[in-house]
């Protein structure tokens, strides 16, 4: 059944991991949580200094900063910043094997389609799953683009998979990808799923826009895949030899993306806890 993703208050993947049962054989309980911080530093953390302020807001939100650059130094306001994902499957190894079947979906672990936004002040809920018992070092997402929007989305996403929306150097900027590939964030470091856990899944947006040269943007642009925006040493460190701001931010999204345990539930990836990603 396709369900379309509703932010929800910090805290409740938490409490919905602390009532839940005890995990079948071989299986753990796992909540995930995505959400897409603007901050270079952190996932998503809006720590509280007095207790009682925690009757007016939320103890973790997605943080947008006062300023972005992009690796030009330009300036970037980041206003609208959406993905669709239909499904998630959780895998063991760092990279794909030979005799791993792109798309396969004989692992998937959260069915959607989810639509995120990752700007939202709430990080998202994508669900609880029970999921085997091991170490995982690398999350796989299957991009959507036909699925029903929300009423709230921007019509820019409807029939892509991504879609943001900026302000660079005062010219506005479009991104959109109708994308039905995968998504995959991997990496040494694994993820110990040996008890119910709670993960975090993040794309940090400021550091995405920091590893992308856009100084060819001189007005006005929507960049596509029909319209890709050509140019020289654009962002070498997520892709050497990309020609074009497309696939820059296409490929980028997995080089700043992130997944971790977050045994905490506060939606912030700490120095103690396993990450996939860093």
């Amino acid at each position: 059944m396709k369900r379309t993703v509703k932010t929800m208050i910090a805290g409740v993947a938490a409490l919905s991991m602390g009532c839940a049962q005890a995990p079948s054989s071989g299986t753990v309980s796992t909540s995930l949580v995505m959400t897409g911080s603007s901050q270079a530093s952190t996932i998503a953390k809006y720590k509280i200094q007095h207790p009682w302020l925690s009757l007016f807001m939320p103890a973790a939100v997605a943080l947008t900063p006062p300023a972005m650059t992009d690796a030009s130094g330009r300036n970037v306001s980041l206003t609208k910043a959406w993905i669709v994902i239909k499904e998630i499957e959780l895998k063991a190894t760092e990279v794909a094997d030979s005799a791993e079947v792109e798309g396969a979906s004989d692992g998937i672990e959260f069915q959607g389609p989810y639509v995120v936004d990752l700007l939202s002040a709430q990080p998202a809920s994508l669900g609880v799953a029970e999921i085997p018992a091991g170490v995982y070092r690398r999350i796989k997402m299957k991009l959507e683009k036909d699925a029903v929007m929300p009423a709230e989305a921007p019509a820019g996403l409807s029939g892509n998979s991504i879609y943001f929306e900026a302000t660079v150097a005062g010219n506005q900027v479009t991104y959109s990808a109708a994308d039905g590939t995968e998504f995959q964030i991997g990496g040494a470091g694994g993820v110990d799923l040996s008890d119910n856990a709670n993960l975090l899944l993040g794309v940090k947006l400021a550091d995405l826009f920091k590893m992308i040269d856009m100084s060819s943007v001189t007005s006005n642009v929507a960049i596509s895949a029909s319209n890709r925006v050509p140019g020289t040493n654009l962002c070498p460190l997520i892709d050497a030899s990309a020609s074009d701001l497309y696939t820059c931010f296409r490929k980028g999204l997995e080089k700043a993306g992130k997944l971790g345990k977050d045994s905490d539930g506060d939606h912030e990836i700490e120095a103690d806890e396993d990450e996939v990603h860093d």
